[in-house]
């Protein structure tokens, strides 16, 4: 009764799928196409496909992208930087890392950035029939990146304010400013930074909306909602109260069933479309009979 496939056409800033745009992934034959092979074997079958796109992740191999086109090389502004200035443009690849990196990251803060990926997702659902798109890595980092020189300059364009500043301690009470007046400017660069991510999901919104596309875009998420708006800036509920989503997949990963309960248990409380939350469940990290557990109390 499966009836639903999310099928991963976008890796590391590459299709595996035929695009104009991007370059097709490394390891596949240049005359297959992996997209256009699976909707044909279900065309004749109630299952949907759902494009599983990454979005603001874009390299992670400790080689450099072999395509000249790929957009690593397009763009030296448009990379992720975190608060130390370091880009991740600069990073080297081959050297190593800590187990918590996950690659080279896109900057939501850079206008050509969400313009190339509105680009790259029109081409493909002008050019294939899927029945939706799902965004996985529609985040920052973490928290210490999201100053891309960009955002800085147009955050301070607002309000008057560095938001490095912020981070440095230079706008506090130590320095004359008032304690309500550091608060609001705090809170002001923290929404700015989740209104980036929210912008960009509203703007594939309108773009399957207004070319009248009968297509479902979905969001893979974190899981702990407060954790998800502030560390990550995803702010998943509002796209959910908002209807920018038609449903979002929760990557409830924990392994502990009373940490994996009580995730599912906060989100039932705060979240009343009940129809539009799926909780994902992994399978790398936990035994069958763990698994069919979480199935079970998930159901119920």
């Amino acid at each position: 009764n499966i009836n639903k496939l999310f099928f991963q056409v976008r890796a590391r800033g590459d299709a595996l799928y035929n695009s104009t745009l991007v370059p097709k992934h490394e390891n596949l034959d240049s005359l297959f196409d992996p997209l256009e092979y699976v909707i044909k074997k279900t065309r004749d079958t109630d299952i949907e496909i759902h494009a599983w796109f990454n979005t603001y992740i874009l390299w992670s191999n400790p080689k450099k992208p072999q395509d000249d086109n790929h957009f690593y090389y397009k763009c030296a502004d448009c990379f992720e930087v975190d608060l130390n200035g370091k880009s991740d443009g600069l990073i080297e690849l081959e050297q190593f890392h800590s187990l918590n990196w996950e690659g080279v990251f896109l900057s939501p803060m850079h206008p050509d950035v969400n313009k190339h990926l509105l680009n790259v997702l029109d081409e493909l659902v002008y050019t294939y029939e899927i029945d939706g798109i799902h965004l996985d890595y529609i985040r920052y980092q973490d928290t210490f990146y999201g100053y891309n020189e960009y955002g800085l300059i147009e955050f301070e364009n607002l309000f008057s304010i560095n938001p490095v500043d912020l981070k440095r301690g230079i706008i506090s009470e130590r320095y004359g400013y008032n304690q309500n007046f550091v608060d609001s400017i705090k809170y002001e660069w923290q929404q700015f930074k989740v209104n980036k991510i929210t912008e960009f999901v509203r703007s594939v919104k309108y773009l399957i909306l207004n070319d009248s596309l009968n297509i479902k875009l979905s969001a893979a998420v974190k899981p702990d909602i407060m954790e998800a708006k502030y560390r990550w800036h995803q702010d998943w509920t509002e796209w959910v109260k908002e209807d920018l989503i038609d449903f979002c997949v929760v990557m409830n990963y924990y392994t502990d069933l009373n940490k994996y309960n009580a995730i599912n248990t906060i989100i039932s409380n705060q979240i009343y479309q009940k129809n539009k939350i799926n909780i994902g469940i992994s399978a790398f990290n936990q035994s069958p009979s763990s698994i069919s557990n979480k199935i079970l109390i998930s159901r119920m």
